[in-house]
């Protein structure tokens, strides 16, 4: 092969290998473009100063938050939403539809509370006591975790869920009681944990 042979051939693969590169990065950005966007401010405890975006296609997690003051979300979050460090969300306006998971496992309270009338994951009250006069979603995508109700007075669960539903302080003479009942229900009604969780996450040192 002649030396311009040879450098030709060079050239072409060189340019060859940068065409490659280009398509690759380009790629690679808009696989970046298209997947949704999370926002994490766990490390926060107060909303003050907070400016979220309108629309949220990924995860919102805001666990760090203890209370609702100056907090506005957005008009849609696409994946979860984490809130399990409110004691309390009187007053908080969640977006209508729900398109993934809403954790509020720290409540102790319902009053005020207006959930969702769409959840399309998982829905974390663990931490009432009581749910009267909460007005569930009709639809949860997910399972509904309950499991620190001790009564099913004025309890009016959803039209449907896809999950379990966790029921483990309430005795399952409360729940036969019960005259709202999910129409449908994928899961199963569960009045007992399926294993120890206090063995696998100790909460405390022996």
């Amino acid at each position: 092969m002649s030396t311009g042979t040879f450098a030709v051939v060079l050239i072409i693969g060189i340019l060859l290998l940068l065409l490659i590169s280009i398509f690759l990065h380009q790629k690679n950005k808009d696989e970046a473009d298209s997947r949704p966007q999370n926002f994490d401010f766990c490390e926060l405890h107060s909303a003050e100063g907070l400016e979220l975006p309108e629309r949220v296609d990924g995860w919102l997690d805001l666990s760090g938050l203890t209370t609702v003051e100056g907090l506005k979300l957005p008009n849609h979050v696409g994946a979860g939403l984490d809130l399990k460090g409110l004691t309390t969300a009187e007053g908080l306006e969640f977006p209508e539809h729900m398109g993934g998971w809403l954790d509020l496992e720290g409540l102790t309270t319902s009053r005020g509370l207006k959930l969702p009338k769409r959840v399309g994951g998982d829905l974390d009250l663990k931490g009432l006591t009581t749910a009267e006069g909460l007005e569930f979603p009709e639809y949860v995508g997910g399972s509904l975790d309950l499991r620190g109700l001790t009564t099913s007075r004025g309890l009016k669960l959803p039209g449907h869920v896809s999950g379990d539903i966790y029921f483990w302080s309430l005795p399952r003479s409360e729940y036969d009681r019960l005259s709202h009942g999910p129409h449908s229900i994928e899961g199963k009604v569960r009045f007992e944990a399926l294993v120890d969780e206090e063995a696998i996450w100790p909460t405390s040192s022996p």
